[in-house]
């Protein structure tokens, strides 16, 4: 991540509540593939999580395992996406024994 201050991709001076880089890995071993799929042909493309794989093919097994409805699946290789957040990864989350459901 950056320092306070960095200057973000589109010029803006990194601050509390703007954008964020996230670039710290989220497992070892195995790439990562994000997962992008529309379960219809009129809808828009959206980001539906990520994977670890060996490679495209297994990526995309993978992924029609948890998305079976998705008419569209592009599994793109984790690190050609750049990922930034507005906000706490954590701060969304209960603690109370609800399972971890979004608050």
């Amino acid at each position: 991540m950056t320092d306070e201050g960095d200057a973000a991709p589109d010029g803006r001076s990194r601050s509390k509540g703007e954008w964020t880089a996230v670039d710290a890995p989220r497992s070892d071993g195995e790439p990562e593939w994000e997962l992008f799929l529309r379960e219809s042909p009129t809808e828009p493309l959206r980001h539906a999580g990520s994977v670890t794989a060996p490679g495209p093919e297994a990526a995309h097994e993978r992924a029609t395992g948890l998305f079976p409805e998705a008419t569209t699946l592009w599994c793109c290789p984790a690190p050609e996406i750049a990922r930034f957040t507005e906000r706490d990864l954590g701060s969304d989350y209960r603690a109370a024994g609800d399972g971890g459901e979004r608050a």
